[in-house]
């Protein structure tokens, strides 16, 4: 079934982005494609970088080592977190896809328990898509400011609000405002949606209560690291904005600080649609805003491969630190909370070396 959505969501992925292909023109985009240089390639791509990884990292870092017990070396975490990029982005999660593989690499290569490991990546996920939502809705207001919108993106937007706000508020019930005896913010939906009857999922509930506890207590008692990692989310966001302006005032000059604003809004709304690496859906986005704001659906096409030459780029080096951390654990019997991709790659790995 996760084969056949995969492949539905691929092929729909294919439909869009040569629909937009074909609006934008292809003569009109290649030709926008070749005026930008190698240089201007290169310093997006390290403030990509640098939002992505590095910062992202220090993030994570200082959440694991709130934890008291998990010591763990930036470059083990920086590893961790380039893979958990990969994975995200080859998966029609892109946003949340290869969280459960980077919390493994880091428990298979520190003192850190599952559990501990786990939680500091809810927690760490819970404080970016908090910002993240944050920036969206300021991008929303300065993208009605300009002009009315169609009624499609004010649906979208609308149900995504709603939702994200019945999240946060049930988080903050069970999670800052609950009782420890009752069930936590997983254990809830969990069971809301009968999930608590898989074999698989009622062997562990005992390992995500302790992972809830972990994240209550960290909510509750670490806020000065919170807000510590708060600050460095909102930095980190601050980079991806100064990556939409350079590509955008390389091909338009004439760009206002809220559009930018507003052109992330989009990008970001395009990432919740479940296809592999929004393919499509993010050219679609792009190409409409940049058209709604005149500055040109070739403009718009180019700005979104460009985007993604970037972020294909961490993702082949997310590929390589992924290798790297099966070689170093090529003699190991990985558990059943191993994520698939990792098991995968594990296996593949071993048959080679045994031949």
């Amino acid at each position: 079934m996760k084969r056949v959505f995969f492949l539905v969501s691929l092929i729909l992925g294919l439909l869009l982005f040569l629909f937009t292909v074909q609006q934008a023109g292809i003569d009109d985009v290649l030709k926008t494609v070749s005026t930008f240089t190698l240089q201007i390639i290169i310093a997006v791509f390290l403030i990509n970088f640098i939002a992505v990884a590095i910062i992202g990292s220090l993030r994570w870092k200082l959440i694991l080592e709130s934890q008291n017990v998990c010591d763990v070396g930036f470059f083990k975490i920086l590893r961790a977190k380039l893979a958990g990029f990969l994975v995200s982005y080859i998966t029609p999660s892109v946003l949340v896809g290869g969280e459960p593989v980077r919390a493994y690499m880091i428990k298979e290569r520190s003192n850190c328990s599952w559990e501990k490991s786990f939680a500091s990546v809810v927690i760490d996920q819970t404080i970016y898509f908090f910002t993240i939502f944050l920036f969206m809705i300021i991008g929303f207001l300065f993208l009605v400011k300009h002009s009315s919108l169609p009624a499609e993106i004010f649906y979208s937007f609308g149900i995504i609000v709603i939702f994200v706000i019945f999240t946060f508020c049930i988080f903050y019930s069970k999670t800052l405002n609950g009782n420890s005896n009752k069930d936590g913010f997983f254990m809830f939906f969990i069971k809301a949606i009968k999930l608590d009857k898989i074999k698989f999922i009622k062997a562990r509930e005992k390992n995500i209560d302790a992972t809830e506890k972990i994240v209550s207590h960290f909510f509750k008692n670490k806020r000065k690291v919170f807000i510590e990692a708060l600050v460095l989310s909102i930095l980190e966001i601050l980079f991806y904005l100064a990556v939409i302006w350079i590509i955008i005032f390389y091909l338009n000059p004439i760009i206002e600080i809220t559009q930018t604003a507003s052109i992330f809004f989009l990008l970001t709304l395009a990432n919740f649609i479940p296809i592999p690496g929004s393919l499509g859906s993010f050219e679609m986005a792009l190409t409409f805003v940049f058209d709604f704001f005149g500055f040109g659906k070739s403009n718009g096409f180019t700005f979104s491969l460009i985007y993604r030459i970037i972020n294909i780029a961490i993702v082949f080096i997310g590929f390589f630190t992924l290798i790297y951390f099966e070689l170093k654990t090529i003699s190991h019997h990985f558990s059943l909370e191993a994520p698939k991709p990792l098991l995968k790659i594990h296996r593949f790995l071993v048959r080679i070396i045994r031949k």
